[in-house]
Order: structure tokens, then sequence, then C-alpha cells
């Protein structure tokens, strides 16, 4: 009977209900009609509908990588842990600090025993019901806990590109890389496998920076980006250091491996066709080739030391690669 149904506020669509008895509901915002039935039945649905269009969102809100927008699906840990599902990089944060829950009809964070614990809404709790816009403090890092539809979580990935990704050459920009570094460092370490780092310095940019002008010169630079990119796909990751520079880090790769992939970036950016307004163009690149931990034993020396291979490239006639 019509009377033992559950009203929607949302006009039916055509056709009206359905001969079964349920009710077609239409939620704001989404194009898919849903059937709901009556009793506990919708309850379940509507939740089920509301936890597909609104997922948690973790935003961090202070610390190295403020700004940084993390989706969560499922149950997540949190802590400096390289295999956590969140990492951060905070000395303050535990190996394993906090799991995020997804108790089906509700978020929560639950301590894992921690040493600085955990603070929710200025509290500290080992266990706390999640409402949008909470914070959340592990350490000196304060998080903030959302829960976006699709539209916003669409924004928060482009914002994420915009904040991570230098638009010349496609790469990491110098910051992301470095605290992806750090963590790829401890995530060797933990392993007790290698990691490979390789630096690199384009020539003759200032050549054609003279020759052609600045436009050419970018044009140079934001092609071997991209032909770096490509070699480093499945291999590793990389970024545009500044102006002609750029650095690649490469797991499970010891100095021999790291060299091999050094050689093939090489040999792509000799072979390139460079050609801007029908001009051509013949740039070269030096690169130095470091490893963890053979020739360091964290990130900032295994920098070092890969800047050094890379300063004996130049110095023993430029467009090679050195150890």
């Amino acid at each position: 009977m019509r009377d033992q149904r559950h009203s929607a506020t949302w006009p039916d669509p055509p056709g009206g209900d359905p001969p079964d008895g349920s009710v077609r509901v239409r939620p704001p915002g989404c194009q898919a009609t849903v059937q709901l039935s009556s009793g506990q039945g919708l309850k379940q649905q509507l939740s089920a509908t509301l936890k597909e269009a609104l997922r948690p969102v973790i935003v961090v809100m202070s610390g190295g990588d403020v700004g940084k927008r993390i989706p969560v699906c499922g149950n997540a840990v949190l802590g400096r842990d390289p295999t956590a599902d969140i990492v951060l990089g905070d000395s303050g944060v535990s190996w394993r600090h906090a799991r995020l829950e997804d108790r089906g009809d509700a978020w929560a964070v639950v301590d894992l025993g921690s040493t600085n614990g955990t603070v929710v809404r200025n509290e500290h709790c080992r266990d706390a019901v999640l409402a949008p816009g909470d914070s959340i403090l592990l350490g000196q890092t304060l998080l903030r806990f959302e829960l976006r539809d699709s539209i916003e979580r669409a924004y928060d990935a482009e914002l994420q590109r915009l904040i991570d990704i230098d638009d010349l050459s496609g790469l990491y920009v110098r910051r992301k890389f470095d605290r992806e570094l750090a963590t790829l460092v401890e995530a060797a370490r933990t392993r007790g496998v290698p990691l490979g780092l390789l630096g690199m310095d384009m020539d003759g940019i200032k050549q054609i920076n003279d020759a052609h002008g600045h436009l050419f010169g970018a044009y140079v630079i934001g092609e071997t980006g991209h032909l770096i990119g490509r070699v480093l796909v499945g291999r590793g990751i990389g970024c545009r250091f500044g102006g002609d520079e750029f650095f690649a880090a490469l797991p499970d790769l010891d100095a021999r491996a790291a060299w091999d992939v050094a050689v093939r970036i090489h040999a792509e950016v000799n072979a390139h066709p460079y050609a801007r307004d029908s001009i051509p163009l013949r740039p070269g690149i030096s690169i130095g080739v470091a490893s963890f931990p053979a020739d360091a034993g964290d990130a900032v020396s295994l920098f070092e030391r890969a800047d050094k291979a890379l300063y004996r490239a130049k110095q023993t006639g430029r467009n090679r690669v050195s150890l």
C-alpha cells in the first residue's frame, strides 16, 4: 500500500514507483537513481549511497607535507614506518602511531600505543569517532579529517598535482622529491635493500639560450624532463631540481644497476631529435651515480655523494656518466 512506503523529498523519475513497493530516490547532486526498500533496508541503502558519495580525506595542516590531501580507502595506519598507509616524516610521530578505522556507519581514529599520544579535538584519546572538520594531532603534525564528494576529490587531486609536479618537465618538484627520497631511504634501510640515486645536469643550455633565446632553452629542459620520466617508468621517481638539473631515485637498485639506468638516460638525450621552429638543438647531459647503503647511510649523504659524482662527470669532459 502506498501509505506503508517511506516517502522521499525528491520527485520520482518518469514512470512512477517500481511495482515491488520500493521507492526510487535521487540524492542531491547525484545522477543515478537508487531503489530503496522499506524499513531497515532503507537505512542501509541510504547509508551505503551516502558513503559512496562522501569519502574520507586527510588534509595535512602543518609539517613538511603541509597542504597534502590524502584520500583514505578502508582502514589506514599512520606513522613513520615507510610501509604505513599514510607516512608522516615527523620525529614526534611513532613508527606505527595510529589507525583510521572504517566502522561502517562512522570513521574513528585509534591510538596504537604511540609515545606522544593522539590528540583529537584538542584532547588526548585512545579511540575517538571522527566528524568532518575534526583535528588530529600526531607529534607536531596537525591533520584534519574531511568527507569529500567526487567533485571535491577531483579538485583535491588537481591541486595536489599543481603542488607536486613541475609543469615544464612533468617530474616532481624539489620539495616533493626531498620528502619522497627520505621515505625511500628509510624503506630501503628497513627492508635491507639498496637505493640508487642519479644527479643530472644538462650540457649546452647556456649556449642554446645565448644563440636562440631562453624559450629554446626551456623547451630543451622540458623535453629532457619528459625523456627522463619515460625512462623511469617502473624504475623510480625523478624531479626537476632547479634550472636544468634533475635527480632520480631508484628503489632496489645498487650502483651498477643505477649506472645502467643512467646510461639509458644519457643515450636517450643524445639520440633525441631536439628541434624548435625547425632549428635543430644539440644538448648533452652529465650524470652522477651513487647508491645507499654502499656510498652513504642517509638521504642527505646520498644526495651529496651523487652530486660529487655529477661534478666528476662535468670535470672529466661533460656529457657522460660517472660514479
